[in-house]
């Protein structure tokens, strides 16, 4: 009887640290954030919000809507179609090219800047960079289908500009001057061939939009592409066009649109 009573007694003994095993296990399991409702990222909370503590999500009760291409995006992160423009908000840029399903892309300028990356209501011609110089980091792009795959607008111009001054390679360095804003300063770039193809693409759509917020007109002119197509050429786009094409970097009839990554 004794010894049963023993059995009985070692075995609720084990119940019990088996139970906080199990309960021990089951506490340490974090949940994920999104599934906790922290689903968005710093950038889509411009009102502000509330970051997980387990992760990098966050959880804002007013997200930023998801872009779309012609959309006007301002100054305070946010984006609308051009339908809805609130003229007390101050326009950034607009929407011309989209990743993530809108979360994330690149907006243009809706004017011309000059060689030191002041706004301009008309074109200032400038050079891509000296004939006959190459940027050994970018890849010489020697067709259209190579150029039109190019959306890397800043990681190009990062390149450009690291070996570089303004005698060499004049449009790369005007779109980094460009600042419509402090918190802009130097994060401005000269757009890849892929976005200049998408903005011929959706024109009728982004021309609107320019025209909306009192954008320059941009149409039937040269734009510098920050894609290398030789150790002599860039390519370039009539943004109204239909096609890429390349021509000399020292030729200054050529001009600027600069973009920005959000």
């Amino acid at each position: 009887m004794q010894t049963q009573y023993l059995f009985l007694l070692l075995s609720a003994f084990a119940s019990v640290f088996y139970a906080s095993d199990v309960l021990a296990a089951t506490c340490t399991a974090t949940p994920e954030c999104a599934l906790l409702g922290y689903k968005y990222s710093k950038e889509e909370c411009p009102r502000g919000g509330l970051k997980c503590p387990t992760g990098d999500g966050y959880y804002c009760p007013t997200p930023r809507p998801k872009c779309h291409i012609g959309d006007i995006f301002y100054t305070d992160n946010t984006c609308v179609a051009a339908s809805n423009h609130n003229n007390s908000k101050t326009v950034l840029g607009i929407v011309v090219y989209v990743t993530d399903g809108g979360k994330h892309g690149q907006i243009m300028a809706p004017w011309w800047i000059d060689k030191d990356g002041n706004k301009s209501s008309s074109r200032v011609g400038m050079f891509w960079g000296l004939y006959m110089t190459d940027v050994p980091e970018l890849p010489n792009l020697t067709s259209a289908a190579e150029a039109e795959a190019d959306f890397d607008s800043c990681g190009n111009t990062d390149k450009i500009v690291a070996i570089s001054d303004v005698s060499k390679n004049q449009a790369a360095l005007a779109t980094r001057k460009y600042a419509p804003t402090t918190e802009m300063a130097g994060k401005w770039c000269l757009p890849a061939a892929g976005i200049l193809r998408n903005i011929q693409r959706n024109w009728s759509t982004i021309n609107a939009t320019v025209n909306q917020v009192g954008g320059a007109s941009i149409g039937d002119y040269r734009v510098w592409s920050s894609s290398e197509n030789s150790y002599y050429s860039a390519w370039y786009a009539n943004l109204n066009g239909s096609y890429l094409n390349y021509y000399n970097k020292s030729n200054v009839d050529y001009y600027v649109l600069p973009v920005l990554e959000f």
